[in-house]
């Protein structure tokens, strides 16, 4: 299993791809340290190029170890020298312009790492499919077997059903033949019996033709009877609607002259009822009458003498009736 790296040894790389005049990249970085992954070099790449600037300030920044040889202390420090010297003509212009190239392949290296994962997730998705999928033929494989042998197994039983079918075929055609046996011998005692039957059959039959003739003549007679009553039912059936005509006359002559008394009924009312108003006016002319009468008896009484008080309301009351008299008579 492959360990995994440290910021330190991501910067060191970076350096070494920087003294050798390469721009450090995420996979110049990883062939230089010969593993790790593009999303673990990427941060540190950043962080690197973040702290740049301030490492070309400070001459010590990539200085060599003390333990380097005289040789070796000797080119780096020569190096160092040419790319300060070179840094320092130029340092605004390539720094913008490596800055901006490194970003844009940082960008570049995330879009191919992001890539390169989403690959690597599609390609774990499909492994995982291929493999719940090969589980599942493997499922399929084993359930085919095991209904092979089923199927096997049925096909023995059926086999050995057949053979026991095939013998009780054999017997039950055994059985069959004793059985026609038996019948043809049961069909020529049952000729015999109904060659006996037709005989007796043709004396029930005249017997019935017999009986037969003679309900004829018994319907007949029956026939004729109910014919007559069928003609009585429909005379009394005439009769009856006749009389529910003559029924309905009579209810609309009873009701014709209900109306005609009940309109005489009310004339009769109305004389009545102006006979009465009639009498009612009279009797009261009749009253006033009478009080002017006693009035003016009362008046002849103080004007008259009193030797001719007992003749003249006599005589007053003979002028007076005739007008009571007729007065009576007028109702």
């Amino acid at each position: 299993m492959a360990r995994g790296i440290t910021e330190d040894e991501v910067w060191k790389a970076c350096d070494a791809l920087l003294l050798e005049g390469a721009r450090p990249t995420i996979e110049r970085v990883r062939q230089k340290l010969g593993r790790g992954s593009p999303n673990t070099v990427s941060p540190m790449l950043e962080t690197w190029f973040k702290h740049l600037g301030g490492r070309i300030k400070d001459p010590h920044a990539f200085s060599a170890p003390a333990s380097m040889p005289d040789p070796v202390h000797q080119a780096a420090q020569h190096l160092w020298e040419a790319a300060q010297a070179e840094a320092r003509r130029d340092f605004d212009e390539r720094l913008k312009a490596g800055l901006a190239e490194a970003a844009a392949s940082v960008d570049t290296e995330k879009d191919r790492a992001a890539l390169a994962d989403a690959a690597a997730s599609a390609a774990a998705t499909r492994a995982n499919a291929l493999q719940a999928e090969l589980v599942q033929l493997r499922e399929a494989l084993e359930r085919e077997r095991a209904a092979h042998a089923a199927t096997a197994a049925r096909l023995d039983d059926a086999r050995l059903q057949s053979s026991d079918l095939q013998a009780d075929l054999a017997q039950a055609r055994r059985a069959a033949d004793e059985t026609r046996a038996r019948a043809d011998a049961a069909i020529s005692a049952a000729d015999e019996r109904a060659h006996g039957a037709e005989r007796r059959a043709a004396l029930e039959i005249e017997r019935e033709r017999v009986l037969r003739t003679k309900a004829e003549k018994s319907t007949e007679s029956i026939a004729k009877r109910f014919e007559e009553a069928l003609k009585g039912q429909i005379a009394a059936s005439e009769q009856l609607t006749a009389v529910e005509a003559r029924l309905a006359q009579l209810k609309t002559d009873a009701r014709l002259r209900e109306q005609s008394l009940q309109g005489l009924v009310d004339d009769r009312d109305a004389r009545i009822q102006a006979l009465e108003t009639d009498l009612g006016d009279a009797q009261r002319e009749l009253a006033g009458r009478t009080a002017q009468e006693d009035l003016m008896s009362e008046l002849v009484a103080k004007l008259t003498p009193t030797s001719h008080l007992t003749k003249a309301p006599s005589s007053a009351k003979a002028n007076a009736a005739p007008p009571r008299a007729k007065a009576r008579a007028r109702p």
